[in-house]
């Protein structure tokens, strides 16, 4: 039984003791004070009501901001580049299946599920804001 015991505390241990990457905000992006009402009854965002889809809303937050259906979950993101500081190429695409971000000034691709890179080099996951609904409505804010 001691065994079995010590057995599992140094499994436990050793659980604990793993790193686990750790995502900071970029500092070189400042904060965006906005609230933004989105109604999902204009066409242009009407695709919003089903899971899977994302759009992108410009003149808002840094470099505009994709929101996204994921599950029936609502998410909105900055599409300023988070691994690098505000310049001419540091606005995201979305790729067309609406499910990730491309920056095309590092080639860095983000999940809009969880906002972190999936691949190539960068320290900073994408600038999440505040996603609320009312009704038809997302009001999107920080």
């Amino acid at each position: 039984m001691y065994r079995k015991a010590l057995f599992i505390l140094v499994i436990v241990m050793q659980l604990c003791s793993c790193q686990r990457e750790h995502y900071q905000r970029n500092p070189f992006l400042q904060e965006a004070r906005f609230s933004y009402p989105l109604n999902m009854h204009l066409a242009k965002y009407i695709k919003l009501r089903h899971p899977g889809n994302a759009v992108l809303v410009d003149n808002v937050g840094l470099r505009g901001i994709v929101v996204a259906n994921i599950g029936g979950h609502y998410m909105a993101w900055d599409r300023a580049c988070p691994s690098q500081a505000l310049s001419d190429c540091s606005q995201m695409t979305l790729e067309s299946d609406h499910r990730f971000m491309l920056c095309p000034c590092t080639g860095v691709k983000y999940d809009l599920a969880i906002g972190l890179p999936l691949s190539g080099t960068s320290s900073y996951p994408m600038l999440n804001y505040q996603v609320v609904k009312q009704g038809d409505v997302l009001v999107i804010s920080n």
